[in-house]
């Protein structure tokens, strides 16, 4: 990298000298201004931050000398000078030291020995640079170590104590947002976050576990809910650039000092709970949401977990759906803790494979299909993540089970075809047949459905009307005679289903035979 020079000289014919006469380029520099005495070049200097100013001491306004005297009052140190001369003057050499200038050159000068200077001083910074840099590397090794100290609750070592006063006073209050995220995805995350992230004196990413983030901010802003709006947008910024991750981020309380940013911690990871419920995936959880909301427990999970596995023995779908359904609301409401509600899913698919062994043993498929569950952490599994899953295992295990029974059950349909064929005229339903050939009633009218391409009650109906349709003909029985021989018990609901079927009456019907 090049490094930045200030020309200062009261003679435009000397400053354009020293741009053409050497060869800044080539030796690391780049001319990033220049100017004619030493109040402009004040200026300059808080405007351009040059790294190297070349100066001459005898200027109108304020000469070379006191310029550098005000830049160092004003507290400038690292700045690098060398002063130029026409007088090889001792007095003008020994202040110069005393203001700490780096080099002392005699006008008109020597192309070559400046050269050779210049060299020597961009050796030097470069040397001060990495210096600095390795300096700061390692303060922030020792900050970040402080601070993660601070985190975890320990008691804060001598050491550890002081930083954390020191770095507290850079703002007003400090506070903590947790991102929860894919161990496997840490590297590709911290690359996002990085090109994002402020890595200022108030900003720290430190990681607590594999798929744990900690981004410790400080504000200078007094704000609600003790976050400034600023720090919160930024928070909701990268929770955007987070959309391609599976990625949840909560917010704690704020903290006054960084010597009690554990409990901006142990906040945010409350708030981080509820995102187990939230649908809101790319969102900012805040612990002032939800510190009023407590988890609870559910206390009816022996019966949903008899209802589930009642539904597999009737082979009843609608059933299952049913209970899976009131197993996603009713823990939802009652907001019951994320870990027992991912341990009791996880239970109930092992009860599931559990009575689906035997089916399972026969498919090569449908085990990988059954328990399709993302190869993730537990705590990155929603409530949403989980429904899905039960439902999907439903379809599959449904699917199986009725494979299965479809070859035992087309002679027992035949049979119950039979049955309906003579009894039709009877109060027959499909709670009695279920009952007479020791069925679920949803699983025999599904049964029914794929044998005669109709349900039962059309079924029913067909037979009895195309029996009216016969008796009518005969025109020995009055309709209402009629309707009653073929089993219904009101003439209304008989009239209904004669027109719904022939589009005339029963009267009318007479007529056209």
């Amino acid at each position: 990298m090049a490094f930045k020079v200030l020309l200062i000289d009261d003679e435009p014919l000397a400053l354009e000298g020293l741009q053409l006469w050497i060869p800044w380029e080539n030796l690391g520099f780049e001319v990033c201004g220049v100017c004619g005495n030493g109040s402009e070049g004040l200026k300059q200097m808080e405007e351009l931050k040059p790294d190297l100013v070349m100066v001459d001491i005898h200027m109108p306004v304020m000469n070379g000398l006191e310029m550098i005297a005000e830049w160092r009052r004003r507290g400038n140190d690292s700045t690098k000078f060398i002063i130029l001369t026409g007088y090889s003057d001792f007095d003008y050499a020994r202040k110069a030291l005393k203001y700490r200038v780096s080099r002392y050159l005699l006008k008109p000068l020597d192309e070559e020995q400046a050269e050779l200077e210049i060299r020597q001083m961009r050796q030097e910074l470069a040397k001060e640079q990495e210096q600095l840099y390795v300096g700061q590397v390692a303060q922030r090794e020792k900050e970040n170590l402080a601070i993660k100290e601070a985190l975890t609750g320990k008691e804060l070592s001598t050491e550890a104590a002081g930083v954390l006063e020191s770095l507290s006073r850079s703002s007003h209050v400090w506070n903590v947002c947790l991102v929860q995220i894919a161990a496997e995805d840490y590297c590709r995350w911290s690359t996002v976050a990085a090109e994002f992230l402020d890595r200022s004196k108030a900003m720290y990413v430190i990681r607590l576990r594999n798929d744990l983030v900690s981004i410790v901010f400080g504000s200078a802003e007094s704000a609600s809910h003790g976050t400034s709006c600023t720090a919160r947008q930024r928070m909701e910024e990268l929770a955007l650039r987070l959309a391609d991750f599976r990625a949840f981020m909560a917010i704690g309380e704020a903290a006054s000092s960084l010597l009690f940013i554990h409990h901006s911690r142990v906040t945010a990871e409350k708030a981080l709970l509820h995102t187990f419920y939230e649908t809101n995936r790319n969102g900012v959880m805040d612990y002032e949401s939800f510190k009023d909301l407590t988890f609870q427990r559910h206390d009816d999970q022996v019966e949903l977990t008899a209802r589930i596995l009642g539904a597999f023995q009737l082979i009843d779908h609608d059933a299952y759906r049913s209970a899976v359904d009131y197993i996603e609301q009713s823990f939802r409401q009652l907001r019951v803790h994320p870990e027992e509600a991912r341990k009791y899913v996880i239970y109930l698919l092992h009860e599931i494979r559990a009575y689906m062994r035997a089916e399972l043993a026969q498919d090569s498929v449908a085990p990988n299909r059954l328990f399709d569950i993302p190869n993730l952490d537990e705590r990155l599994l929603t409530w949403n993540d989980l429904i899905d899953m039960l439902q999907s295992c439903g379809r599959v295990c449904f699917e199986l089970l009725l494979k299965e029974n479809a070859s035992e059950a087309q002679g027992i349909v035949q049979d119950i075809n039979d049955y309906i064929h003579e009894h039709y005229r009877e109060g027959l339903s499909i709670k009695m047949l279920a009952e007479r050939f020791f069925l679920h009633p949803a699983y025999l009218g599904q049964l029914l459905i794929r044998k005669n391409g109709i349900g039962f009650n059309e079924l029913l109906h067909n037979l009895r009307i195309e029996e009216a349709c016969r008796l009518l003909q005969m025109n020995q029985y009055k309709n209402s005679e009629v309707s009653e021989k073929v089993g219904y018990s009101t003439y209304h609901h008989f009239l209904k289903q004669f027109e719904k079927r022939l589009n005339m009456s029963p009267n009318e019907y007479k007529k056209h035979v």
